[in-house]
């Protein structure tokens, strides 16, 4: 079959597609894909991809839609080693320790459940302090239920500083319990676009917008990584470029 003279560029077509895409991303950052794509989904209202790669949203009703999402710059990225292990520690002893006072308190309770039982009457009925005997239950009741307070409060105070430390493990390794492996490294960087950001009522404005991202990465006692996935946790509008 004859091929027209003028086909032969097509044989190089391949290689000008890749270089044009090359051309594209040139002086941009590596995590434009995923920047484009959370303000595509949030300008979609896709709610299912924006809860996998990001804990903020850019609402198109609020917010506006940006487009022409351009790349400005990124900091160095800042780690700081997670203490995974040591909370957790804690938190486990906390709620052993909270388990051996519950114990102690029901053991007391039911050795002395008649005599409580009166106490709660006349403090319901706020008649104050019981009398003979009952007194010294009802201090040392009352004594039982206050330590459980702050045993209590021990176990939730744990439990929320474990949480806060790894909520960006959990963000960027879903699958994964972090707090089983040796070492996790939490890495944060700020990337800052600027956007033309088209509102509810069709105005355009060019904004800068910055983006934080975070994810951690993990290492086993054999020293293997686990790297977890980049997440947007944080967007604010900048100084104009």
């Amino acid at each position: 079959m004859h091929r027209p003279r003028n086909s032969w560029w097509l044989l190089f077509t391949p290689v000008l597609v890749v270089l044009a895409l090359s051309a594209a991303g040139c002086g941009g950052s590596e995590h434009d894909v995923l920047i484009r794509k959370f303000f595509a989904a949030s300008g979609a209202s896709d709610v299912a991809t924006l809860g996998n790669i990001a804990t903020v949203s850019f609402d198109p009703n609020k917010d506006g839609r940006a487009q022409n999402v351009s790349f400005v710059s990124q900091t160095p990225a800042q780690t700081r080693v997670l203490t995974l292990q040591d909370l957790d520690k804690v938190y486990k002893e906390a709620q052993a320790t909270e388990a051996n006072f519950s114990k102690g308190m029901m053991e007391y309770k039911d050795k002395n459940l008649e005599a409580i039982n009166r106490i709660m009457k006349i403090e319901q009925a706020g008649k104050g302090k019981a009398g003979g005997k009952d007194a010294e239950v009802q201090a040392a009741w009352t004594k039982w239920r206050d330590d459980s307070h702050v045993v209590q409060k021990a176990v939730s105070d744990a439990r929320q500083k474990l949480q806060a430390e790894r909520r960006v493990a959990d963000l960027s390794l879903p699958d994964v319990d972090a707090v089983t492996y040796a070492e996790a490294t939490e890495a944060t960087t700020d990337l800052t676009y600027t956007a033309n950001v088209r509102s509810a009522d069709n105005q355009v404005t060019k904004k800068t917008l910055v983006l934080t991202l975070q994810r951690v990465v993990l290492k086993d006692s054999a020293g293997k990584l686990v790297e977890g996935k980049w997440m947007i946790t944080n967007l604010k509008e900048g100084a104009a470029q």
